[in-house]
């Protein structure tokens, strides 16, 4: 709805105004969760993985591609290519369907903590919308690249 989508952009001009601090926090978060997973990034041998510019460089990408997802929730339709796309880059990577709802709670509660309190039940019920959608155009992407890899 015209409703949640605007939920969502307001909430996110609010993390993306430090989207440093949330990204990197994003990615602990995601390494938290799933150990192994830090095994799929370049930076996974840095010593101070908080302060690795190799890091910060990733979350920044992965910020700013949030922020396009975010405003491209006002034309699904041309979201879709991009998503899809998104996908299939991350198949060469050796990620999995199984990533999926990890990076997707690592998400909403990185969100969780960078809004405070103006994460209210309905921007948190907006934002699960929003990952469930995500993950229902990224999954098929990334399984069809996958058979081919």
């Amino acid at each position: 709805t015209d409703e949640a989508r605007t939920r969502v952009e307001e909430s996110w001009a609010l993390v993306e105004a430090n989207a440093a601090e949330h990204g990197i926090k994003f990615f602990l978060r995601i390494f938290e969760i799933a150990p192994g997973a830090l095994q799929l990034f370049s930076f996974k041998d840095e010593e101070n993985l908080a302060a690795s510019p190799k890091l910060k460089i990733h979350a920044m990408m992965v910020m700013r591609t949030v922020g396009t997802a975010v405003a491209g929730l006002k034309d699904i339709p041309s979201l879709i290519p991009v998503l899809q796309d998104l996908a299939r880059r991350h198949a060469n990577y050796k990620v999995e369907e199984a990533h999926f709802p990890i990076v997707g709670q690592a998400l909403l509660e990185t969100l969780a903590t960078g809004l405070g309190d103006k994460w209210t039940p309905e921007v948190r019920d907006a934002w699960t919308d929003v990952w469930i959608t995500i993950v229902s155009v990224m999954v098929p992407a990334l399984l069809e690249e996958t058979a081919k890899v």
